[in-house]
Protein backbone atom coordinates (compact mmCIF):
# COMPACT_ATOMS: atom_id res chain seq x y z
CA UNK A 1 0.00 0.00 0.00
CA UNK A 2 1.39 3.56 -1.01
CA UNK A 3 2.29 5.77 2.01
CA UNK A 4 -0.75 8.47 2.80
CA UNK A 5 0.59 11.49 1.03
CA UNK A 6 -0.54 15.37 2.02
CA UNK A 7 0.00 16.37 -1.92
CA UNK A 8 -2.52 14.61 -3.28
CA UNK A 9 -4.56 15.33 -6.65
CA UNK A 10 -6.93 17.10 -3.97
CA UNK A 11 -5.10 18.81 -1.82
CA UNK A 12 -5.55 22.16 -0.40
CA UNK A 13 -4.84 24.29 1.89
CA UNK A 14 -6.26 27.97 2.84
CA UNK A 15 -3.88 30.44 3.66
CA UNK A 16 -2.95 33.89 4.83
CA UNK A 17 -0.23 36.40 3.24
CA UNK A 18 1.61 38.55 5.19
CA UNK A 19 -0.28 41.60 3.76
CA UNK A 20 -3.31 39.90 4.82
CA UNK A 21 -4.61 38.29 1.51
CA UNK A 22 -6.27 35.19 1.88
CA UNK A 23 -4.62 32.88 -0.63
CA UNK A 24 -5.63 28.87 -1.59
CA UNK A 25 -2.52 26.40 -2.15
CA UNK A 26 -3.60 23.24 -4.39
CA UNK A 27 -2.37 21.11 -7.05
CA UNK A 28 -2.18 22.51 -10.74
CA UNK A 29 -4.61 20.57 -13.10
CA UNK A 30 -5.00 21.06 -16.45
CA UNK A 31 -8.24 23.10 -16.25
CA UNK A 32 -5.68 26.23 -14.89
CA UNK A 33 -4.57 26.77 -18.73
CA UNK A 34 -6.52 29.87 -19.07
CA UNK A 35 -5.76 30.85 -14.32
CA UNK A 36 -1.63 30.58 -15.40
CA UNK A 37 -2.14 32.53 -18.77
CA UNK A 38 -3.30 35.30 -16.98
CA UNK A 39 -1.00 35.01 -14.61
CA UNK A 40 2.09 35.50 -16.50
CA UNK A 41 0.55 38.45 -18.53
CA UNK A 42 1.03 40.21 -15.10
CA UNK A 43 4.45 39.47 -14.95
CA UNK A 44 6.73 42.28 -15.56
CA UNK A 45 9.32 41.75 -18.19
CA UNK A 46 11.86 41.55 -15.46
CA UNK A 47 10.52 39.18 -14.01
CA UNK A 48 9.61 37.01 -17.41
CA UNK A 49 13.28 37.76 -18.29
CA UNK A 50 14.35 36.03 -14.80
CA UNK A 51 11.96 33.46 -14.72
CA UNK A 52 13.06 31.92 -18.39
CA UNK A 53 16.50 33.54 -18.67
CA UNK A 54 15.23 35.60 -22.38
CA UNK A 55 12.88 38.19 -22.97
CA UNK A 56 9.60 35.91 -23.39
CA UNK A 57 6.18 37.76 -24.65
CA UNK A 58 4.05 35.04 -24.04
CA UNK A 59 3.31 30.96 -23.56
CA UNK A 60 2.11 29.03 -26.30
CA UNK A 61 -0.91 26.51 -26.09
CA UNK A 62 1.51 23.82 -26.44
CA UNK A 63 3.70 25.37 -23.37
CA UNK A 64 0.41 25.89 -21.72
CA UNK A 65 -0.63 22.03 -22.00
CA UNK A 66 2.70 21.09 -20.38
CA UNK A 67 3.02 23.45 -17.93
CA UNK A 68 -0.93 22.14 -16.72
CA UNK A 69 -0.70 18.59 -17.60
CA UNK A 70 1.24 16.94 -14.74
CA UNK A 71 1.71 13.44 -13.32
CA UNK A 72 1.94 14.32 -9.66
CA UNK A 73 5.13 12.22 -9.76
CA UNK A 74 7.91 13.12 -12.39
CA UNK A 75 6.60 16.84 -12.15
CA UNK A 76 4.45 18.61 -9.52
CA UNK A 77 2.88 21.62 -9.70
CA UNK A 78 1.67 23.59 -6.69
CA UNK A 79 -0.57 26.94 -7.54
CA UNK A 80 -1.22 29.38 -5.04
CA UNK A 81 -4.60 31.64 -5.73
CA UNK A 82 -6.53 34.51 -4.38
CA UNK A 83 -9.78 35.52 -5.64
CA UNK A 84 -11.02 38.89 -7.12
CA UNK A 85 -14.48 40.88 -5.55
CA UNK A 86 -16.61 39.09 -8.04
CA UNK A 87 -15.49 35.61 -6.26
CA UNK A 88 -13.25 34.46 -9.44
CA UNK A 89 -9.82 32.96 -8.89
CA UNK A 90 -6.50 35.30 -9.41
CA UNK A 91 -3.69 33.34 -9.82
CA UNK A 92 -0.53 34.63 -7.80
CA UNK A 93 2.55 31.87 -7.99
CA UNK A 94 3.34 28.62 -9.24
CA UNK A 95 6.17 26.19 -7.17
CA UNK A 96 6.83 22.93 -9.50
CA UNK A 97 10.25 20.64 -9.44
CA UNK A 98 10.89 18.39 -12.42
CA UNK A 99 12.47 15.08 -11.10
CA UNK A 100 15.96 13.99 -13.55
CA UNK A 101 14.69 10.76 -15.79
CA UNK A 102 18.35 9.52 -15.23
CA UNK A 103 18.89 10.85 -11.23
CA UNK A 104 14.67 10.87 -10.05
CA UNK A 105 16.41 11.53 -6.98
CA UNK A 106 17.14 15.03 -7.99
CA UNK A 107 14.69 17.68 -9.24
CA UNK A 108 14.96 21.11 -11.13
CA UNK A 109 13.05 24.01 -9.72
CA UNK A 110 11.25 26.09 -11.24
CA UNK A 111 9.21 29.09 -9.27
CA UNK A 112 7.27 32.06 -10.18
CA UNK A 113 5.32 34.41 -8.22
CA UNK A 114 3.57 37.45 -9.60
CA UNK A 115 4.94 40.61 -9.42
CA UNK A 116 2.04 42.16 -7.36
CA UNK A 117 1.96 38.94 -4.85
CA UNK A 118 5.75 39.26 -4.15
CA UNK A 119 6.97 40.28 -0.55
CA UNK A 120 4.42 38.63 1.38
CA UNK A 121 6.20 35.46 1.70
CA UNK A 122 4.06 33.40 -0.78
CA UNK A 123 7.72 32.13 -2.25
CA UNK A 124 8.77 31.02 1.16
CA UNK A 125 5.56 29.39 1.42
CA UNK A 126 5.38 27.31 -1.79
CA UNK A 127 9.05 26.06 -1.11
CA UNK A 128 8.01 24.44 2.10
CA UNK A 129 4.99 22.85 0.82
CA UNK A 130 7.50 22.35 -2.40
CA UNK A 131 10.11 20.55 0.11
CA UNK A 132 7.60 18.58 1.69
CA UNK A 133 6.18 17.15 -1.98
CA UNK A 134 9.65 16.34 -2.77
CA UNK A 135 10.26 14.17 0.05
CA UNK A 136 6.98 12.60 -0.21
CA UNK A 137 8.58 11.07 -3.56
CA UNK A 138 11.54 10.41 -2.67
CA UNK A 139 13.28 13.55 -3.67
CA UNK A 140 16.87 14.09 -2.07
CA UNK A 141 18.00 17.39 -4.12
CA UNK A 142 16.83 20.28 -5.65
CA UNK A 143 19.14 22.22 -8.59
CA UNK A 144 18.75 25.78 -8.53
CA UNK A 145 20.27 28.31 -11.23
CA UNK A 146 21.13 31.92 -10.30
CA UNK A 147 21.91 34.94 -12.92
CA UNK A 148 25.21 35.27 -13.27
CA UNK A 149 26.54 38.72 -13.03
CA UNK A 150 24.19 39.11 -10.00
CA UNK A 151 27.67 39.01 -7.51
CA UNK A 152 25.30 39.91 -4.38
CA UNK A 153 22.93 36.97 -4.54
CA UNK A 154 26.01 34.68 -5.94
CA UNK A 155 27.52 35.77 -2.21
CA UNK A 156 24.31 34.98 -0.45
CA UNK A 157 23.32 31.62 -2.18
CA UNK A 158 27.17 30.93 -1.21
CA UNK A 159 26.45 31.60 2.80
CA UNK A 160 23.41 30.14 2.66
CA UNK A 161 24.94 26.65 0.60
CA UNK A 162 28.64 27.00 0.16
CA UNK A 163 29.21 24.88 -2.87
CA UNK A 164 31.01 25.92 -6.22
CA UNK A 165 28.59 26.98 -9.10
CA UNK A 166 29.04 25.66 -12.88
CA UNK A 167 28.65 28.38 -15.57
CA UNK A 168 25.91 27.28 -18.27
CA UNK A 169 25.26 30.09 -20.17
CA UNK A 170 23.76 33.08 -18.43
CA UNK A 171 23.55 30.97 -15.08
CA UNK A 172 25.45 29.53 -12.02
CA UNK A 173 24.57 25.98 -11.63
CA UNK A 174 23.72 24.69 -8.04
CA UNK A 175 23.05 21.85 -6.19
CA UNK A 176 21.35 21.83 -2.64
CA UNK A 177 20.38 18.76 -0.39
CA UNK A 178 17.00 18.81 0.93
CA UNK A 179 16.89 18.62 4.70
CA UNK A 180 15.25 15.82 6.58
CA UNK A 181 12.12 16.09 8.01
CA UNK A 182 13.88 15.49 11.64
CA UNK A 183 16.12 18.46 11.11
CA UNK A 184 13.33 20.52 11.55
CA UNK A 185 12.87 23.38 9.25
CA UNK A 186 14.15 24.49 5.60
CA UNK A 187 16.17 27.84 5.94
CA UNK A 188 18.86 27.73 3.44
CA UNK A 189 15.22 26.54 0.58
CA UNK A 190 13.71 29.60 2.81
CA UNK A 191 16.25 32.03 1.79
CA UNK A 192 16.50 31.55 -1.84
CA UNK A 193 12.85 31.46 -2.56
CA UNK A 194 12.33 35.16 -0.45
CA UNK A 195 15.02 36.29 -3.08
CA UNK A 196 13.21 34.49 -5.86
CA UNK A 197 9.52 36.18 -4.31
CA UNK A 198 11.50 39.89 -4.79
CA UNK A 199 12.95 39.00 -8.24
CA UNK A 200 16.40 39.04 -7.39
CA UNK A 201 16.74 35.01 -7.99
CA UNK A 202 15.82 32.84 -11.10
CA UNK A 203 15.19 29.06 -9.83
CA UNK A 204 14.88 26.87 -12.88
CA UNK A 205 16.34 23.82 -14.52
CA UNK A 206 18.65 23.37 -17.65
CA UNK A 207 16.80 20.47 -19.01
CA UNK A 208 13.25 22.22 -18.92
CA UNK A 209 11.59 23.02 -22.16
CA UNK A 210 12.05 26.61 -21.87
CA UNK A 211 15.95 25.97 -22.72
CA UNK A 212 14.85 24.84 -26.22
CA UNK A 213 13.54 28.37 -26.78
CA UNK A 214 14.96 30.76 -29.05
CA UNK A 215 17.50 33.11 -26.85
CA UNK A 216 16.72 37.37 -26.90
CA UNK A 217 18.19 39.99 -25.34
CA UNK A 218 17.04 40.97 -21.73
CA UNK A 219 14.60 44.12 -21.22
CA UNK A 220 16.16 47.49 -21.16
CA UNK A 221 17.80 48.30 -17.88
CA UNK A 222 18.45 45.09 -16.85
CA UNK A 223 21.82 44.42 -17.20
CA UNK A 224 22.86 47.87 -15.17
CA UNK A 225 19.92 46.72 -12.54
CA UNK A 226 21.36 43.18 -12.25
CA UNK A 227 24.98 44.69 -11.42
CA UNK A 228 23.98 47.52 -8.98
CA UNK A 229 24.52 46.10 -5.31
Amino acid sequence: MQPYRRFHPHYRERLVLADGTWAELRMVRPEDAALLREGFERLSPRSRFQRFLFAKPRLSAEELRYLTNVDGEQHVAIGAVTWSPTGKEVGLGVARFFRLAESPEVAEVAITVVDDAQGKGLGRILMDRLVEAAHERGVERFEFRVLAGNLPMYKLVQTLAPCEPVRDDDALCFSVPLPTPARGGYEVLRSLLALAAQGALTLIGPTCWWRRLPRASPPAGYEAEARSP
